[in-house]
């Protein structure tokens, strides 16, 4: 079974989440639920494809594959 980031609802949903966090943390600022969710994404895809090239055995010279992957799912 795929974690559940690895669903375009999935993603949303965490993506969410954790945009929600970022903007508590920061004082619940108005009018920029945009920028939450641009950096939540944005962190997101960097540890989850952080992830995925340790689960493959961290190629040497990879890494950039791993985030491309994700980045191009997202936008699908």
């Amino acid at each position: 079974m795929r974690p559940p980031s690895e669903t375009k609802l999935g993603l949303e949903q965490a993506v969410r989440e954790r945009a929600y966090l970022l903007w508590e943390k920061d004082g619940r600022p108005d009018g920029r639920a945009e920028e939450y969710w641009h950096r939540a994404l944005d962190q997101h895809l960097r540890e989850r494809a952080y992830v995925l090239w340790q689960q493959e055995g961290s190629p040497e010279g990879r890494q950039d594959e791993y985030w491309r992957r994700l980045v191009d799912f997202q936008a699908q």
